[in-house]
């Protein structure tokens, strides 16, 4: 199957859900596990990663990867546009928990109820959005950092003991990958590919908005929709989400040429 062989209708009902493990560990490394053949691929196995990450860490709301390439962070895969707003924070202030673990190399937990001494700024910042608790944790691959996991969460202390041993699994998965790659294709071309990504993310962005509403539901569960189609039919996830998109366009017209 090609990518122009799917019609999408964006009102069809939800793809079946995929199998739950009891055992967070378990379910996160099936997920998250493979090799990556080459920097092409990065984009779409982080994807999977921060959503993976969200659904197997109790009390996590929102994930995203920051990457340092030449020491300028960027976040390259994000669970929903909170994260990226949150994130984006950070860098626009210069500090925070996940600039912080991947200069640092340090993991960082922090609780919003009250204001941080560490990064007042910005947990002033988070606190006037909902998000109560912080988890950093570095991308650590032998000795090279490159970048942060950051998970955050709507209520106060939202990360125990074991909740960090499940996302610290992710982190180091997650930095193999990265570091792997970056040795086969170097950074410049790592660059470059998540520069294309978030040209990508733009129509993703538009076919979530379609999906929301069209079918009434929430921006996790329209890119679940997406992300599900795409691996169930074999098609890129921006094929995808253009398609849905188009789908829409091509409906509008003909009611307005025939109206």
């Amino acid at each position: 199957m090609t990518d122009t062989d799917l019609t999408v209708d964006p009102a069809m009902p939800p793809e079946p859900a995929t199998e739950v493990f009891a055992d967070p560990h378990g379910a996160l490394l099936e997920e998250i596990g493979g090799v990556l053949d080459s920097v092409d691929e990065v984009q779409e196995y982080l994807d999977r990663v921060v959503h993976a990450v969200r659904r197997h860490v109790t009390g996590c709301d929102e994930v995203g990867i920051t990457l340092l390439l030449d020491n300028r962070p960027s976040t390259a895969a994000y669970t929903t546009v909170t994260t990226l707003e949150i994130d984006s924070v950070q860098y626009q202030l210069d500090e925070g928990p996940c600039l912080d673990a991947a200069r640092l190399r340090r993991e960082f937990v922090a609780s919003f109820a009250e204001p941080d001494d560490r990064w007042p700024r910005f947990s002033a910042a988070v606190r006037r959005d909902g998000v109560q608790s912080c988890l950093a944790l570095p991308l650590i691959s032998g000795e090279q950092c490159v970048g942060a996991l950051n998970l955050y969460g709507n209520e106060p202390r939202a990360f125990d003991a074991f909740e960090a041993s499940v996302a610290r699994l992710a982190a180091g998965r997650a930095a193999d990958a990265v570091v792997a790659v970056v040795r086969l294709d170097g950074a410049q071309r790592l660059a470059g590919q998540l520069e294309q990504a978030m040209a990508s993310r733009a129509v993703i962005e538009q076919a979530k908005g379609v999906l929301m509403a069209v079918r009434g539901i929430d921006e996790r569960s329209a890119f679940d929709w997406l992300r599900q189609t795409s691996q169930n039919h074999n098609v890129k996830l921006r094929s995808l989400a253009e398609n849905v998109v188009a789908g829409v366009s091509t409906v509008t017209s003909e009611k307005s040429s025939t109206g």
